[in-house]
């Protein structure tokens, strides 16, 4: 039992009942038994405590760990390694990780609190703030977790314990490379994956996320709101919270109906290209909060940024692809963005040189049976928006989506020198990007004004990609057409040749139409036997008899009601059935209807 502290040590557990107190006089913890600032004995917490190297493990604590904890109850038992306090990878806070099956077994609060209350306890999984002091209950085992004044530290006592934290982290990880595979530890380790998503039972009736409020740092402003940088107090990770100010819009109640829209729509969407909305808070106040993953920033600040990590067309390419995926995902559920910007396009860096993209902000979107208002922004729309400056008359479609990505992409290419035009006019918008159009014939088909002759995003991504990121099954997706300017039907030209031309139409030269382009190989007209020519009597088939002798019925077959009207028999005088007349009459064959021989 030593007198000072190790010099690797981050904290102590000071015990405060029985139990505790016995932890202390345990044979395997009193090397790691030492006095705090106050003069309190306690267990020592740090990277020098466990045996073997563990990377992002500080400490571990139960009947087989770093620090044993011996006591068992039915009440209250103890697994072999019941807790863990960890080093997060990407916030570098510390974590207390509950190792054990009973997550209701190991609860803490921050030792300020004066009332002890189920709202203020925290049960499993949390973070311990740096230089705050808590109240820590393991099974049976009652602790104060005190934080140490790091000697002769030049900064905040804060800063130094965090300094010392990730120096012990990097340490510990480092030695842990050039461990051999057999003695490196087998337990499971903590993955930062990209999807970001957390796979846990959460079974209290708090929210999703609770982000620790001083902890909160602004990322950006917009009309309608901010966007901050929170930290999960159970998870430890970074998340972003957007708070959208109800008060700015002129009718709160309608905004507050787009906004729960917006949550709505992306509860049913799951692709990897698509930002997910993992929960929500304070819905029914003037200030709701959205919880969203948090993301390296848009593809606007990305394409302008001088510290990009490839060529703006590889750039332009990858957005492409990508954000084509997740335009195709929402045209198979029957939903357009109908803001699609690159302010709305997120992004992530992958470590390898590359960018993860990700579309938000679904504010406008709309199932494409109810879009009828006018929306997104007017650089970005599709000319169906605009009927009166394209002269394009069609309903909202998923084609107005694609419409908008090839102006996107033609401002992120351009690094938004050339595009967007500081003149607002949607004519110029317009001769902007059909220009754009024509020096970019692989593209041709994102920019033709009608969206009847407009590709869709599977065309698109069958076209340039070979059909990487597809919904759509390939076999439902039909060939890019060739491009083409609507004109009235045959029967509505017929009809306006019958009443007056109008105003518009003077002037206009009449197109003739074109003749089918001839096809590649022709082949001759396929020769046919002549029919045989119809006789007036056709004879029926045969019908087999018993003994195999057939009869064939000349007489045509009629049915009841076609058949002829039968006419009675002439009758005429009664002929002589005297013997001696019969004597003088020829012979005459008998037919009996039915007869094999006639």
């Amino acid at each position: 039992m030593a007198a000072n502290a190790h010099p690797n040590t981050l904290f102590h557990l000071v015990p405060i009942n029985h139990a505790a107190n016995d932890a202390l006089s345990h044979p395997d913890n009193k090397r790691f038994v030492s006095r705090t600032d106050n003069g309190q004995f306690g267990l020592e917490v740090g990277y020098h405590v466990p045996s073997i190297p563990r990377g992002h493990v500080i400490t571990r604590l139960g009947r087989n760990a770093d620090i044993i904890l011996r006591r068992s109850t039915p009440q209250y038992p103890m697994s072999a390694i019941h807790v863990a306090f960890e080093m997060s990878p990407t916030t570098h806070l510390v974590l207390l990780s509950v190792r054990s099956k009973r997550n209701s077994s190991v609860r803490f609060q921050i030792l300020e609190e004066e009332k002890d209350s189920e709202e203020q306890m925290i049960a499993g999984d949390g973070v311990i703030l740096y230089g705050q002091n808590y109240k820590i209950f393991i099974a049976s085992y009652d602790f104060i977790l005190v934080w140490r004044q790091v000697p002769g530290a030049t900064a905040t006592n804060i800063e130094s314990l965090t300094a010392l934290a990730v120096e012990g982290y990097q340490t510990s990880s480092q030695l842990l490379q050039h461990m051999r595979s057999r003695d490196q530890p087998t337990e499971y380790d903590v993955s930062e994956a990209q999807s970001w998503h957390i796979t846990r039972l959460n079974t209290s009736k708090r929210p999703l996320f609770q982000d620790i409020k001083h902890l909160r740092v602004e990322r950006a402003t917009g009309a309608f709101g901010k966007v901050y940088q929170a930290v999960d107090q159970t998870s430890g990770r970074l998340f972003a919270i957007k708070v959208v100010d109800l008060a700015k819009f002129p009718n709160i109640e309608a905004a507050r109906a787009i906004l729960h829209r917006e949550i709505k729509v992306m509860e049913r969407i799951e692709h990897k290209h698509i930002i997910e909305y993992p929960g929500y808070q304070h819905f029914h106040s003037c200030y709701p909060e959205i919880f969203m993953p948090l993301r390296d920033g848009s593809v606007t600040s990305l394409a302008k940024s001088p510290t990009l990590t490839m060529e703006h067309d590889q750039l332009s390419l990858s957005v492409l692809e990508q954000i084509l995926s997740a335009l195709d995902y929402l045209a198979n559920e029957n939903l357009i963005h109908r803001d699609v910007k690159p302010d709305n396009i997120l992004y992530s860096e992958m470590g390898d040189g590359n960018y993860h993209f990700q579309l938000a902000d679904f504010g406008l979107a709309n199932h494409r049976s109810l879009a009828r208002t006018v929306c997104g922004t007017g650089y970005f729309q599709a000319p169906e928006l605009w009927p009166h400056e394209s002269k394009v008359n069609a309903a909202q479609s998923p084609k107005l989506d694609i419409w908008s990505l090839f102006a996107s992409i033609v401002a992120i290419h351009t690094m938004f020198k050339e595009f967007p035009l500081q003149n607002s006019d949607y004519r110029g918008i317009l001769s902007t990007l059909k220009a754009k159009a024509q020096d970019s014939p692989k593209l041709e088909p994102m920019a033709r004004l009608h969206p009847d002759s407009r590709a869709s995003a599977a065309q698109m991504l069958v076209r340039l990609f070979g059909g990487k990121g597809l919904t759509t099954p390939i076999s439902m997706i039909p060939s890019i057409k060739p491009n083409f300017e609507p004109r009235p039907s045959s029967s509505a030209a017929a009809r306006s040749t019958k009443r007056p031309t109008a105003k518009k139409d003077v002037g206009r030269a009449c197109q003739r139409p074109t003749a089918p382009a001839r096809p590649l190989i022709v082949y001759p007209p396929r020769k046919r036997a002549p029919l045989p020519k119809q006789t007036t009597t056709r004879l029926t088939h045969k019908r087999a008899d018993r003994d195999g002798v057939g009869k064939r019925r000349t007489e045509r077959p009629s049915t009841r009601t076609n058949a002829p009207p039968r006419l009675p028999p002439e009758r005429g005088p009664v002929p002589d059935q005297s013997p001696s007349a019969l004597e003088k009459s020829p012979t005459v064959g008998l037919r009996v209807p039915g007869m094999f021989i006639e």
